[in-house]
């Protein structure tokens, strides 16, 4: 059985989740969904310990879709680990801080998660396919940000539009596109 690591961001697990999970196990996998910190009890070490209960799952098959904040925690983790990784996608992604006016809690959680240089190159050596995916209508990390992250971790792009943030505000019930991913996928 192939297990699919859904990993939260800054609010918690969004609702699109439930939709993966519901999707996902239907198709015969094993859904992984770890409890991180969130808002701001968001720290690095904080990631890593919870991670760190999830150790054995990370090898070549594994699928994981990380959301927000959770992709720069995930890209450190495995970059510091050195562990593989079959399929990634990113919801929302990004790999620097950056300021979003009247969130100074959101700010803070951020500002220390940029992905250095080496985290990068060791991070696109260690994911065998990875994709970002993105909206042009999100509402907390800005546009430029969400295409850049996208050439920084070497993705395919997937610019959804009008699907927000994809978190627990925006709403968004179903995303099929993540679904024929990791169904059009093979070999991983």
């Amino acid at each position: 059985m192939k297990n699919v690591m859904l990993i939260h961001g800054f609010n918690g697990v969004p609702k699109i989740y439930t939709y993966f999970k519901e999707k996902l196990e239907e198709e015969g996998y094993n859904i992984i969904i770890p409890e991180f910190p969130t808002k701001t009890n968001i720290t690095i070490d904080g990631f890593f310990k919870v991670f760190d209960k999830y150790k054995a799952y990370f090898n070549n098959e594994l699928i994981v879709i990380a959301h927000s904040i959770g992709n720069a925690m995930f890209i450190k983790y495995i970059s510091k680990n050195n562990l593989n990784v079959g399929l990634y996608i990113s919801l929302a992604g990004f790999a620097k801080a950056f300021i979003t006016e009247g969130r100074e809690d959101l700010n803070t959680a951020i500002a220390p998660i940029t992905i250095s240089m080496e985290e990068k190159e060791k991070f696109i050596s260690l994911v065998k396919a990875r994709y970002s995916i993105y909206s042009d209508n999100d509402y907390i990390v800005p546009f430029e940000i969400l295409q850049e992250f996208t050439k920084i971790i070497d993705s395919k792009d997937m610019l959804i539009e009008g699907i927000g943030h994809m978190g627990k505000k925006s709403g968004l019930e179903s995303l099929p596109q993540v679904i024929e991913i990791i169904n059009n996928i093979e070999n991983i």
